[in-house]
């Protein structure tokens, strides 16, 4: 379950971000205004919501068990262009009758992780860390044509941008992503539905979003069909993000345990270390 729920984050988090790239071609005009605007900005301040139920067929009792799960994120990231990236998320989940919390930063060469007071860092190189996060945040190598169908309308100032993806493609394109996130884990997935919409202001940022999504994730002989909804709120974009880091004081040292540097194998990235 706990690689399940791995899996989940990352997908969650590809496929949010995926939607972002995607949304913003639709005519040409908005396409090269949006995503050109969106792959400049050197910083980021969002919070997004997660709300699902998770299906789990249980074949002795002939029934579905069904499971909710709450999440609740706030992310802030800055100077992601110029080579000093900083990263915070702070996170609350609830899931079987019990709440988590945790705070997740980057701070000079070290990726720390607090969940529930237990403290713990590990090295990571800048390099892998920014690769990381744009695996996670950067689509700019998405193509339109992963779109069913995608229509705007206007409301005041804004225009929102409704879209339907195309399963079996953004299939390829999420699992293709989600490799260097969850490295050796043995997860398949199938994504059976996503649509959405997202609202565009009159500077060309995004400011807000919702995503209704299907999938059916395995690992390990478990199957789950997820049914979820995304909601997000872009914060100020274009503006400078106040990003405060925690102490670093506290925290062990995995690297004192295991002898490795993360960031090279394995799963890496803000969306696979939370828990």
């Amino acid at each position: 379950m706990k690689r399940l729920m791995t899996a989940l984050l990352a997908a969650v988090m590809t496929v949010t971000m995926a939607g972002t790239a995607l949304a913003a071609k639709d005519p040409a005009a908005l396409l090269e205004r949006v995503t050109q605007k969106a792959n400049e900005l050197d910083s980021m301040d969002c919070d997004l919501g997660v709300h699902a139920v998770m299906v789990m067929q249980d074949p002795e009792m002939d029934l579905d068990l069904s499971l909710n799960l709450d999440m609740m994120m706030n992310m802030k990231m800055d100077q992601i262009k110029s080579g000093n990236l900083r990263y915070k998320a702070d996170m609350a989940m609830e899931f079987l009758g019990q709440t988590e919390y945790a705070t997740v930063f980057y701070k000079d060469g070290y990726y720390y992780m607090d969940s529930n007071g237990e403290k713990i860092k590990y090295p990571m190189d800048l390099n892998s860390m920014i690769a990381s996060v744009e695996q996670t945040t950067a689509a700019a190598d998405l193509a339109p044509s992963l779109m069913k169908s995608l229509s705007v309308r206007e409301e005041g100032e804004n225009r929102v941008l409704s879209y339907v993806a195309d399963p079996a493609k953004m299939n390829a394109y999420v699992q293709d992503a989600l490799k260097p996130l969850l490295g050796s884990m043995d997860v398949g997935m199938i994504i059976r539905e996503v649509k959405g919409e997202y609202v565009i202001n009159k500077d060309d940022y995004y400011t807000s979003m919702n995503m209704y999504m299907v999938m059916d994730m395995s690992s390990y002989g478990e199957t789950l069909r997820i049914i979820m909804l995304l909601e997000g709120n872009f914060n100020n974009p274009g503006q400078p993000v106040n990003l405060e880091l925690p102490s670093t004081d506290g925290y062990s040292d995995l690297s004192t345990y295991y002898g490795t540097s993360r960031g090279s194998s394995g799963a890496t990235g803000p969306a696979a270390e939370i828990w």
